[in-house]
């Protein structure tokens, strides 16, 4: 039976703890893979707590892919590749002081489906609003309006190193750090660092206007798809690609965390080869509904062949276009040596405004009243789908994931017809076969189809009316 001394979990809650030190012991080979877990009741006992904080630790733990569960045999230890990998360092993170920059993904690459003035968009434009303002009225004007260095304003820099620190579990060198504006911005910053010779690959089905960056640039591109535990390893080995760009932590469109052992095996094949990187796109990590965030794939990178990025535009606006990345010592270098001539692309107030409101903490209120609000749309809509389907014909896949879920249709009436309520309760969705790459699609001819549903589209009225169309 495992033993955890629970005097020494300092300010952890109780489940945190024990996660944290299952998970530890894991990654360390104390328990060893395919090892038995005890179950949640004699595991509770031993321990003298709740069962239900038991089942919250092994909920985080079977979400990052460390345990997985067997039906009617219980939960079993992983196995996870050799990889140069850091310790975690996301101890102490804490749901409440989480924030989130998701990438302003579309279906098709062209037009932005997810910006209508939702209440949480709305919310976000009267803080940036009174933020702008407080910039305007109280801060020294040589700083709000001198031209930024290339990398941005040093104190922004600094703010967003202390997010990432409290938020995503990792220690970044605000030197490391660059902002610019919007993510497209950045993906053809990084082309330029790491060179339009290389091939890049991408998720298939995923976020097409990268595919299009990334052409555009003259750069070779791979598609590759997914299996239960994010990138197919064996197809990525296959196509000679030098880079990597995906997002582990929430998928977009199929809402899929990358498991563990997966990013292990990830880091391993970045160590294979000298310039070999994964750009990892942080998309709607810190918006995990149930648990704590998934660890960024950053934190647990020793050999430096993660750039990490990460985006302020859905969360505030993307007509802000604030986003930054986090460079790998050696591509710093050579950013500050071949890219360092370029003025800062984002104005030194903006900057300033959104280093207030990351200090200050009205950005994190601000993320956690979204985040509310997004519990509030899932369950009104997991109950629908219950209700309204009692056999299944229609179920919702990673709800808990962040501000979107995955819903499977199977391709009969039933189907069709929350297809129809859909439309008629002028509910926006999107068709995930609309977001694979045009030689793949014959693929999933056959398979059930399935739409991704954002949680800010699903208002009360809206899923009230839903409901009408499924009586």
């Amino acid at each position: 039976m495992l033993d955890y001394n629970l005097e020494n979990r300092g300010e952890a809650s109780l489940y945190e703890y024990v996660y944290q030190q299952i998970r530890d012991d894991i990654v360390a080979g104390r328990i060893a893979a395919g090892e038995h877990l005890p179950s949640k009741r004699a595991f509770a006992s031993h321990l003298g707590i709740s069962v239900i904080t038991i089942e919250n630790a092994y909920s985080q733990l079977l979400a990052e892919g460390y345990i997985c569960s067997k039906p009617r045999r219980g939960y079993y230890a992983c196995e996870l590749p050799d990889a140069p990998v850091l310790a975690s360092a996301a101890e102490g993170i804490d749901r409440d002081d989480a924030s989130v920059g998701p990438s302003a993904h579309d279906v098709n690459g062209q037009v932005e489906r997810f910006d209508a003035l939702s209440p949480s968009a709305l919310e976000a434009a009267r803080l940036w609003q009174s933020a702008l303002r407080a910039t305007l009225t109280s801060e020294d004007e040589r700083e709000i309006f001198s031209t930024a260095p290339a990398q941005g304003t040093a104190r922004l820099r600094r703010a967003i190193a202390h997010h990432l620190r409290g938020t995503r579990g990792m220690n970044v060198d605000p030197d490391n750090i660059v902002i610019g504006a919007g993510a497209q911005l950045l993906d053809t910053m990084l082309v330029q660092l790491l060179g339009a010779d290389k091939v890049y690959a991408v998720e298939d089905p995923g976020y097409l206007r990268l595919t299009r960056i990334y052409q555009a640039m003259g750069c070779e591109v791979r598609h590759i798809p997914l299996d239960g535990e994010g990138v197919d390893l064996s197809a990525l080995q296959k196509t000679g690609a030098d880079v990597l760009h995906l997002m582990p932590s929430h998928q977009y469109p199929t809402g899929l965390v990358t498991s563990i052992a997966r990013r292990y095996a990830l880091l391993s094949w970045a160590a294979e080869q000298p310039d070999r990187y994964l750009i990892e796109d942080d998309f709607d990590c810190e918006f995990r509904l149930a648990g704590k965030p998934i660890p960024a794939l950053a934190s647990i990178d020793a050999a430096q062949s993660v750039i990490y990025t990460n985006t302020f535009s859905k969360s505030l606006s993307s007509a802000l276009r604030l986003a930054y990345m986090v460079l790998p010592d050696e591509l710093m270098e050579r950013f500050r040596r071949n890219l360092g001539f370029y003025a800062s692309s984002v104005s030194s107030v903006d900057q300033v405004a959104l280093a207030r409101l990351l200090e200050s903490g009205d950005y994190e209120r601000h993320v956690n009243r979204v985040r509310v609000r997004a519990r509030e749309a899932r369950d009104g809509l997991a109950a629908l789908v219950r209700k309204a389907f009692p056999a299944g014909e229609v179920s919702i896949e990673y709800a808990d994931a962040g501000l979107y879920c995955a819903v499977v249709l199977t391709k009969d009436n039933a189907g069709e017809s929350f297809a129809k309520a859909l439309a008629d309760a002028r509910i926006s969705y999107i068709d995930i076969d609309d977001c694979l790459w045009a030689s793949d699609r014959a693929l999933t001819k056959n398979a059930p189809s399935r739409v991704l549903i954002q949680y800010d589209d699903l208002s009360l009225h809206s899923l009230i009316v839903l409901q009408e169309q499924l009586q």
